[in-house]
């Protein structure tokens, strides 16, 4: 239901004053009346309804539908109770820190030949290889370079792990597996055993890549260890590709970062006359050195740059006591816009992923100005560019609103449960702080019990927005929806996450649905609000374990 009011009035009237900046168009969509208790199930599923509905067009940064979303939520944090999160150079107040990203668009479709003794073969862009670049330039042109295969390109001195050692791969082809060197074995020699690390990720491949001097970087798609199918990487052709607007215009990084389907590194493989199997045991174990594939790659890639402004979009409740001391909620509100149809639908709605956590972070402020200001200010930041690589984190990271030495603790929000109660909640990254132990007594008052992740080798924990906040130090809470659902246990719980990641996520079909429960998103909700105003209303600092990679940060600023 969507009603309008006085009280409701007076609070976007506030909004508009304090965002004047987002005043280009009258505002299209009412906030939902807040008729229904905060963190309810009826009252999360309102707020996804607007987000993730055909209007806001997928929520792609630089799009109208960011400017629909930013002055949405800019108005229900207002109503909520909120007040602007960002202090401008004239001393005014709004509701957006202004994001200056880097925005290539590919202007013609590229072809990968590889060329070998048998002769050169074309591949087809989108179905059989996606490649796109992060150097602000117009043309990028490879031409018979090199393939080198080197593993699963990393370096890692502190592990005494170097896929690039010994090997020059200045102006060639990379070729890469995906995820750590431990997934497959689950032997732990350094890389967590089946649990990614952030040296699996594609990001950090990427940028070792760009490190090297690689003319070009190409990641093996496999989908066990990518912990998604090839249509997920298909998505994102030919879409804008974002990056930070960085000082040196992105010559650091290889010429072009891309990705081949399995079948034709199979078939480059077998045409280099390489066991591409017998290869990958080798890359898993310690002292692996680089081996030439005796092929030659050319690519033609010609992009639109532009410099671009997206906004993260920032409230804040002060705090009565400690106002300087913050803890802060986030959770990423773009999607992909436009994708390639389904069906003739070309509109990603990101349901899931992320309107349900943006609703999360509106309903949470709207409990916490319920409950009564804190005694240390809270924070809720939706963050821009998520989808691209978490840029929008990444900004805020380079350029942070609250002091990081003095922000107690953060919660992200990455898809709120939309599938009905579990017996559980997962910890992303379970074991790395003190805020574990936060949930787990919230959880148990539930009658629930704490998961540690149960897709650890999917690397969940260095995918989201959190992970930037974490390297600043910051102990951070990241959960998942449980798996042992009330109704229907582990297997019905598993056959929802299976069918999500191989049919809905990244593609047309994130949408609400009729079957849709966000009872137990309301529940986990229940649970880390009760986190976060046990931290907002005392006075302990939640630290890293011994064993966090994220200690040190946290150390050095002398907390």
């Amino acid at each position: 239901m969507y009603l309008r009011h006085a009280a409701l009035a007076a609070a976007l009237a506030l909004a508009a004053c304090a965002s004047a900046d987002q005043q280009s168009a009258a505002p299209v969509t009412d906030i939902p009346a807040f008729s229904s208790p905060s963190l309810s199930a009826d009252a999360l599923l309102a707020h996804v309804n607007v987000l993730a509905s055909d209007e806001f067009e997928g929520r792609a940064p630089g799009t109208n539908g960011e400017r629909l979303t930013v002055d949405y939520v800019s108005r229900a944090f207002a109503a909520a109770g909120l007040q602007p999160g960002v202090t401008l150079p004239d001393g005014t107040r709004s509701w957006v820190q202004e994001t200056q990203l880097s925005a290539a668009t590919l202007t013609n479709t590229p072809t990968l030949t590889l060329s070998g003794r048998d002769g050169a073969r074309e591949y087809a862009y989108a179905t059989q290889f996606s490649a796109w670049t992060r150097r602000l330039e117009p043309t990028i042109n490879i031409d018979n370079a090199e393939l080198v295969f080197v593993g699963y390109g990393v370096n890692a001195p502190e592990l005494g792990w170097n896929d690039y050692e010994g090997v020059d791969v200045r102006g060639k082809i990379v070729v890469i597996l995906i995820n750590d060197p431990d997934f497959e074995t689950g032997d732990d020699r350094g890389f967590g055993g089946r649990a990614m690390t952030y040296y699996g990720r594609w990001t950090y491949k990427f940028e070792e890549a760009g490190r090297q001097g690689a003319a070009g970087a190409l990641i093996v798609h496999e989908t066990a260890p990518a912990a998604y199918p090839w249509a997920v990487i298909q998505s994102a052709t030919g879409s804008t590709r974002w990056d930070v607007v960085r000082a040196n215009g992105g010559a650091d990084r290889a010429g072009f970062d891309g990705w081949m389907n399995n079948d034709v590194a199979m078939e480059t493989f077998r045409r280099a006359g390489l066991d591409f199997n017998q290869l990958k045991a080798r890359a898993q174990q310690r002292g692996f050195r680089a081996v030439p594939m005796n092929l030659r790659g050319s690519m033609q890639l010609e992009t639109q740059i532009e410099t671009r402004t997206t906004s993260n979009i920032v409230g804040v409740l002060p705090g009565t006591e400690r106002p300087d001391e913050t803890i802060i909620y986030t959770a990423h509100w773009d999607h992909l816009g436009r994708c390639p149809p389904v069906n003739g639908d070309d509109i990603c709605n990101g349901a899931f992923d992320n309107a349900t956590g943006t609703s999360a972070l509106i309903e949470l402020a709207r409990r916490f100005h319920e409950q009564g200001a804190p005694e240390r200010s809270v924070a809720f930041i939706a963050l821009t560019a998520e989808e691209q690589g978490l840029l929008g984190a990444l900004y805020y990271m380079e350029h942070p609103l609250f002091a990081p030495r003095d922000t107690v603790a953060a919660i992200n929000m990455d898809g709120i449960n939309a599938f009905g109660p579990t017996r559980e909640i997962e910890v992303r990254g379970y074991g790395q702080s003190e805020m574990d132990d936060l949930l787990t007594t919230a959880i148990q008052a539930q009658g629930r019990r704490v998961a540690p992740d149960s897709s650890p080798e999917a690397g969940y924990y260095y995918r989201s927005d959190h992970l930037h906040f974490a390297q600043l130090g910051i102990p951070v809470l990241y959960t998942s929806r449980g798996i042992d659902m009330v109704d229907g246990g582990v297997e019905r719980g598993r056959a929802f996450s299976q069918r999500y990641v191989a049919e809905v996520y990244h593609k047309p079909s994130d949408e609400v649905t009729p079957d849709w429960d966000m009872s137990g998103g309301a529940q986990d909700l229940e649970a880390l609000y009760a986190v976060g105003r046990g931290v907002a209303d005392g006075d302990t600092w939640p630290q890293w374990r011994e064993n966090s990679e994220f200690r040190a940060a946290r150390r050095a600023s002398g907390r």
